[in-house]
């Protein structure tokens, strides 16, 4: 995900009402057709960003239908409010069309991928860069949670990732297996950390064999884990469903 965001919102509230506007196509003075689909405008706004829609106004159009509408719609977006967000399989895209429309994107953007998203998380106080980074962490889970950066995560990074019921996993062995993966890390200055971390596995959802095998002997030395557990255990031998968790997210759909 490619982000940019203004440093500050004073011009941002200032076109607020034009922005909707466009999106209303109210007041517009322009409209771009590509490929069928038209994208009005208000041209005084579009010139503020950058002079070429003002003196090259006949380019717009042809140079904008060599693009998708998503990368399209950014650029009109950032040029109204200040800020892009766009998936990063447009990022090439959206900066070789604000090259050519000569909208000057700030030096500031950022990138948000799978290669730095874990990254991203634990150093960034901007809200919608770590929503970003969520996003993609919770997607791809099953893959991050074995990498070297999930590893150097703080605690309470990692709780934060799962609790969520948007934690794409296939069965809730492999949100034990990362609690695991992550105390055996750094053994001696996280084992503390383990009963924090098992609030955050939805214990009923392990099978009673898991339980036993798995859990209970890693867990042996948490008074506090012990005692949940042996409690999932009768409860997953009682069978009783009010006792039962909520399901991820992909355990919900298969």
């Amino acid at each position: 995900m490619f982000l940019v965001k203004a440093k500050s919102d004073f011009g941002a509230k200032r076109v607020a009402y034009l922005y909707d506007a466009m999106n209303q196509n109210k007041k517009c003075d322009i409209a771009f057709d590509v490929r069928g689909r038209s994208f009005p405008a208000h041209l005084i706004v579009l010139m503020a960003c950058s002079e070429f829609f003002g003196t090259n106004e006949g380019l717009v159009e042809g140079i904008m239908s060599q693009f998708d509408f998503e990368v399209i719609e950014a650029i009109l977006k950032y040029c109204y409010t200040g800020e892009i967000k766009i998936g990063e399989n447009h990022h090439k895209k959206l900066m070789e069309l604000a090259n050519l429309l000569e909208v000057k994107i700030p030096p500031q953007s950022k990138i948000v991928n799978m290669s730095n998203c874990l990254k991203v998380l634990k150093q960034t106080e901007d809200p919608e860069l770590k929503t970003m980074s969520m996003d993609l962490i919770l997607d791809n889970f099953e893959t991050l949670h074995k990498t070297q950066d999930f590893l150097k995560l703080t605690v309470s990074n990692v709780i934060e990732i799962l609790k969520s019921d948007d934690l794409n996993v296939p069965s809730e062995e492999s949100v034990f297996n990362a609690v695991k993966l992550w105390v055996n890390y750094n053994d001696a200055n996280r084992k503390n950390k383990l009963a924090q971390l098992m609030r955050s596995v939805r214990l009923s959802l392990l099978s009673i064999e898991f339980l036993i095998d798995e859990v209970l002997t890693f867990c042996f030395s948490c008074t506090e884990c012990m005692a949940t557990i042996r409690q999932a255990i009768q409860d997953n031998n009682n069978k009783s469903s009010n006792q039962r968790e909520t399901p991820r997210r992909e355990t919900i759909n298969k």
